[in-house]
């Protein structure tokens, strides 16, 4: 055989091996698509079906085994779901922040959070920006009642992402639990303000004005071999303010006030003291939400913020809205600019 001849079968060969594995992505693609189309519809079995068939048609698919690992998940057979994502998480290559996150959740519903933890952690060394880790890292560390790892993770989580209303919610429930009223009530105003009209809205709200209640227990005197501690609480004023505030709904002056009007007032006071004592403190509280709400305060914005969140409880906000829509419409402009500044 010539020397010519040999070159074009070659090219030949290589034409039909690059034409197969084209076809062999198209049909792949098109049962990934499916899939997904399925899944959308909330047909997980088809959907499922539809994965693997695609994964057959191209054994190395990392995308085939990442939908095959999360609609196990939906399916709850957790079994499985870490069984793929090991497989795309060992092809390092795409998907492998996702596939961790279906990892560690897996792990957590088979009620093993510690192993989620790890995992998650894992993922953090190869994905330090990813925020779905932080926040999911948080969430297994908040249930295992470590909240330092819990409050670490959300700040970075809030970091990356200010928007992340989950985040906002479960770090107010993090700082109740731990007894740091004012953090928690914090944290509870931005998730409200992001997410005010939903099912998790009604018990935020809830927990927002039970802390506004909440008296600050008087420590008892020290006795006589008893070292007197000084109160260190950073946050020590504007807890000693919000008692002020909670007793003064009784004064004459407050008695005839419509809830949400008290709630507004006491609310701007509330975000000025805080602003105003900040002083020298710094750290997340501080820059993140001291610094936003006071800002807030400053412009004008308390009473819009106010209604806007208790959409969940009645029909307020909606004929405040009627009257003041120029308001809002001013304090989602702020707030949109104020976003840049992340």
């Amino acid at each position: 055989m010539c020397c010519r001849m040999k070159k074009l079968l070659i090219s030949f060969s290589m034409f039909i091996c690059l034409t197969s594995a084209i076809s062999a992505q198209e049909t792949q693609s098109n049962f990934i698509t499916e899939g997904i189309k399925m899944y959308d519809k909330g047909d997980y079995e088809g959907a499922l079906e539809m994965y693997k068939k695609a994964l057959a048609s191209n054994p190395s698919s990392v995308h085939a085994k990442y939908e095959i690992a999360y609609t196990y998940l939906q399916l709850k057979d957790y079994t499985n779901a870490i069984i793929y994502s090991d497989r795309v998480i060992a092809a390092n290559r795409d998907y492998v922040d996702q596939a961790y996150i279906v990892k560690g959740s897996a792990l957590d519903y088979l009620k093993k959070p510690a192993e989620a933890a790890k995992t998650y952690r894992q993922a953090l060394k190869k994905f330090p920006k990813n925020q779905l880790l932080y926040y999911n890292l948080a969430l297994t560390s908040f249930n295992l009642k470590a909240y330092k790892e819990t409050d670490e993770a959300l700040f970075k989580s809030l970091k990356l992402n200010p928007l992340h209303a989950s985040s906002h919610f479960l770090l107010g429930l993090s700082m109740i639990t731990q007894e740091k009223r004012v953090q928690g009530i914090l944290a509870l105003y931005n998730f409200l303000l992001l997410e005010p009209k939903s099912k998790r809205s009604v018990s935020a709200l809830q927990a927002l004005e039970d802390e506004w209640k909440k008296q600050k227990v008087k420590k008892k005197p020290a006795g006589k071999n008893e070292a007197v501690k000084k109160d260190d609480d950073e946050f020590n004023t504007a807890s000693l303010m919000l008692d002020i505030l909670e007793s003064s709904k009784n004064n004459e002056a407050n008695k005839n006030k419509p809830a949400v009007v008290l709630f507004a007032e006491n609310t701007h006071i509330f975000f000025t003291t805080l602003g105003e004592t900040k002083k020298d403190n710094k750290g997340f509280w501080w820059n993140f939400y001291v610094d936003y709400f006071y800002t807030l305060a400053g412009n004008q914005y308390t009473e819009a913020l106010c209604y806007y969140i208790t959409q969940s409880k009645d029909g307020a906000y909606d004929e405040w809205l009627k009257d003041n829509l120029k308001k809002m419409e001013d304090f989602s402009e702020w707030y949109t600019k104020y976003l840049h500044k992340f």
